[in-house]
């Protein structure tokens, strides 16, 4: 059943609301637990629709050594087709970076990958030759033939990685290079590459032999001939979907993977569906959502038949011209809104279908008939638009509107954009109108809906939406703009733009700097920890009045989502757990006394990662010697602001109540014993009257024994 709650924003309680300059810290006052329940429930809705929206993405991102890379150098480097952004690290810090291929990552592309002709003639070819350049059209599967070659000429997994400079490639020297490792360089499109090419490889080629090391330049068809050339043979599509489904059947414990991958190749219906590809990324994937349905035991003609492409062919049935326009605009108001009361998504459907039906009127001069008051074609939509109504969970909450296969409404709203280029203004006109509701459920639905449009035209979405909102005095419309951003970032070739805004923007006005906040306060955070901290850290730095509450939010929030691993069939990747480096990052940022804005984040920051249930995460980190270093340095830092600073009941009393949540442990906890020790142990003047105060107020309510009591007022007093 969908969701029926729409999230809880800022402001609430008849809070007023106010720009990021002025008073951006707002809801001081609020319940520590209320807050962080609320966001829980905000992130929840936002992924499930995320996940409606973007069924059809390719699962567990881009191909093999695909868009996104973390340098092993620092920050982050993105690369776009052949566009390069760089995040966490600016261009002038460094001019070039290596990122290292992980040697997981080696070995399931020498378990996939498929021999060709170009891949034979690279491997025969690098024995004697330091640079060598592989030709061919992009997505077409260069990296994972580069690779493979390279891990068989290293012999080594972890001697392969990516080459990314931010400048002239003439820059690099002997030195950046690592001896009997193999580097993959992508060739950009600028005038650098294209102006002199000859000097370019040239110097390559004479650096790599200084380094004893090997470089594989991946460039477009339209590079100049030369004679350090291969061109790049893709692999046949049937041959890498039976790799990639005896991988991860045998991944799934499949005991006879490579027997059950050859028999589902041979089928009829997935031989027609590979025939229909060109690229290998779509046979990788859908040998992904084969294995995947395979191993929760679903039949393969079940699998087949809720491929993407089926969903489309679906789509395109009930959005043809024979359906009734408004049932069709019903269609694309459920597919925005799916979850929303079936009373709102009609009343929306008739705004997006006059808008139309005034767009067609200008174009055609055709005078449009009446239509029937809304309610007189409910019931001939849901048939016509094969839409249901679900019960509420509650009486008086009203029936809600959704599809029987959710992933239709990103399908649904794809076939639009694609297929009726009529219609593309007075969509954006609706969406942006919808971005105006009084509904925050409304308006993040209506948000992610203009991000998933941005995958298709992310200049035009930034020109209308995005420009406009980040310079906004309003901070409700920065969470449009985060959505948004959080919204297109889902599409791994759109991932690398959307960093390289937010990287822009975190150098920015304090406006900008809120977007990047909020849309790093997301599951972009909690999968990009580093950069994330790093671009926080930047903006509680430069505004130490304005940001740190919202930066705190932010990282509790990275904190949660980051606090489960998600599985790579998933679609999102690996994502780390991130308890342990955000902890690391906020005792550096507390010892920076010069600096309160970032000391000010820090604590308040720490106060909500205790808070239950993830603050279980934080509490298992005091066993191990290397985090309770930072845990001590962390405890006092905030029971050092909650008594002397000017903090507010943002940190005051939750300081206290989650320092008698630890000492609850007390007994059955060596770490966290550990931990508050030295904590307590002759803490500075200002800190020790509270602390035997509130010593005493937990011995009279029974959190604590007289005989704890005793020796933890001995720890403080230092007797």
């Amino acid at each position: 059943m969908a969701e029926q709650e729409a999230p809880a924003i800022e402001p609430t309680r008849g809070e007023k609301e106010r720009g990021p300059d002025g008073g951006a810290e707002q809801n001081t006052q609020r319940d520590l637990h209320e807050e962080l329940s609320e966001q829980k429930r905000q992130s929840r809705i936002s992924a499930q629709n995320l996940d409606a929206l973007y069924a059809d993405t390719v699962i567990g991102g881009d191909d093999i050594g695909g868009a996104s890379h973390r340098a092993t150098d620092g920050g982050t480097v993105n690369a776009a087709g052949r566009d390069q952004y760089f995040f966490g690290v600016t261009a002038e810090d460094r001019a070039v970076f290596t990122v290292a291929v992980s040697a997981r990552e080696v070995g399931v592309i020498r378990r996939c990958h498929v021999p060709t002709k170009s891949y034979g003639e690279l491997l025969a070819r690098l024995d004697s030759e330091h640079v060598l350049l592989l030709r061919g059209e992009p997505r077409a599967g260069q990296p994972t033939t580069a690779l493979a070659a390279l891990a068989r000429w290293s012999g080594d997994d972890g001697r392969l990685a990516w080459l990314q400079m931010s400048g002239n490639p003439l820059h690099l020297a002997p030195g950046d290079l690592r001896e009997a490792t193999g580097y993959l360089l992508q060739v950009g499109d600028d005038a650098t590459w294209n102006g002199r090419p000859d000097q370019m490889l040239g110097h390559l080629r004479r650096t790599a032999e200084r380094a004893r090391a090997r470089v594989v330049v991946l460039a477009s068809p339209e590079f100049p001939e030369h004679d350090w050339a291969v061109d790049h043979e893709p692999p046949p599509m049937d041959q890498i979907f039976v790799n990639w489904l005896a991988h991860e059947l045998h991944e799934g414990g499949e005991a006879h993977p490579q027997e059950w991958a050859g028999k589902t190749a041979a089928d009829e219906l997935v031989r027609e569906t590979l025939a229909g590809y060109r690229c290998p990324r779509k046979a990788r994937e859908l040998a992904l959502r084969v294995a995947r349905g395979l191993l929760e035991d679903r039949s393969l003609d079940e699998i087949l038949d809720s491929l993407p492409e089926q969903r489309r062919r679906k789509a395109q049935d009930l959005l043809a011209v024979e359906t009734p326009r408004r049932a069709r605009c019903f269609m694309i108001a459920s597919a925005v809104l799916r979850g929303a009361p079936a009373a709102v998504v009609a009343a929306q459907t008739v705004k997006l279908a006059t808008l139309i039906e005034e767009e067609l009127a200008r174009q055609t001069t055709i005078e449009q008939p009446p239509q029937p008051h809304v309610w007189e074609q409910l019931s001939d939509w849901l048939g016509f638009a094969e839409i249901t109504l679900l019960s509420p969970r509650r009486g008086g909450d009203g029936q809600v509107v959704d599809f029987p296969d959710p992933s239709m409404a990103g399908t649904v709203l794809r076939v639009v954009w694609e297929e009726q280029p009529t219609i593309h203004e007075p969509l954006l006109t609706w969406l942006g109108q919808l971005t105006e509701d009084k509904d925050p459920g409304v308006q993040m639905r209506a948000a992610q809906a203009i991000g998933l449009l941005a995958t298709y035209d992310f200049p035009a979405i930034q020109r209308r939406f995005l420009s406009t909102w980040c310079q906004s005095e309003r901070y409700l419309t920065h969470e449009l703009a985060a959505w948004t951003l959080g919204s297109a970032a889902k599409d791994p070739d759109l991932t690398a733009r959307v960093f390289e805004c937010l990287g822009r923007w975190a150098r920015g006005s304090r406006k900008e700097q809120s977007v990047v906040i909020r849309a790093l306060g997301s599951w972009l955070g909690a999968y990009w920890v580093d950069e994330a901290l790093r671009a926080l850290a930047t903006i509680a730095k430069t505004n130490a009045r304005a940001f740190p509450q919202r930066v705190a939010l932010s990282i509790a929030q990275i904190h949660q989502l980051g606090s489960n691993r998600t599985s790579h069939r998933s679609g999102v990747g690996d994502v780390p757990d991130n308890t342990r480096r955000i902890i690391a990052a906020l005792a550096q940022w507390s010892a920076q006394s010069d600096l309160p804005g970032l000391t000010s984040a820090a604590a308040l920051a720490f106060v909500r990662m205790l808070a239950p249930p993830e603050g279980a995460k934080v509490l298992d980190l005091a066993a191990d010697p290397g985090a309770a270093v930072d845990l001590v340095a962390l405890w006092r830092h905030i029971l050092d602001l909650a008594v002397t600073k000017d903090t507010g009941a943002a940190l005051t009393p939750e300081a206290w109540s989650v320092l008698g949540d630890w000492l609850a442990t007390w007994e059955t906890d060596a770490g966290v014993r550990g931990v508050l020790s030295e904590v307590l142990t002759r803490p500075p003047v200002d800190v020790r009257a509270p602390l035997l105060f509130h010593l005493r107020l937990w011995h009279r309510t029974g959190e604590i024994d007289a005989e704890l009591a005793g020796l933890l007022a001995e720890l403080v007093e230092g007797s």
